[in-house]
């Protein structure tokens, strides 16, 4: 805090602390992306209740929809994978 202050009296542009605005930025990322998947799982859903009752006959479509869904499902099994790796490695890090 007194560096900061010294720094200020000198005319020197003090560094901001960006970290609460990164998180909120990585928050609102994960968060879009959570929904994205969810948006994907749930027009899987209804491509293929149309296809079962025969609404649809186009069945590439709704096989590249299921695995749209499913690749998006795994991507976001895989980050969520990596972030609970990097908390635990934190968490193993002596202060």
């Amino acid at each position: 805090m007194q560096v900061t202050r010294e720094m200020q009296q000198n005319g020197l542009d003090v560094p901001q602390n960006d970290a609460s605005e990164s998180a909120r930025t990585f928050s609102n990322i994960l968060r879009d992306s959570v929904d994205k998947v969810n948006n994907y799982q749930q027009q899987a859903d209804v491509a293929v209740k149309e296809l079962v009752a025969g609404r649809t006959k186009n069945i590439h479509e709704t096989m590249l929809t299921i695995e749209r869904a499913d690749s998006s499902l795994k991507l976001m099994m895989q980050v969520r994978n990596k972030i609970l790796d990097a908390y635990r490695e934190i968490m193993r890090m002596q202060v």
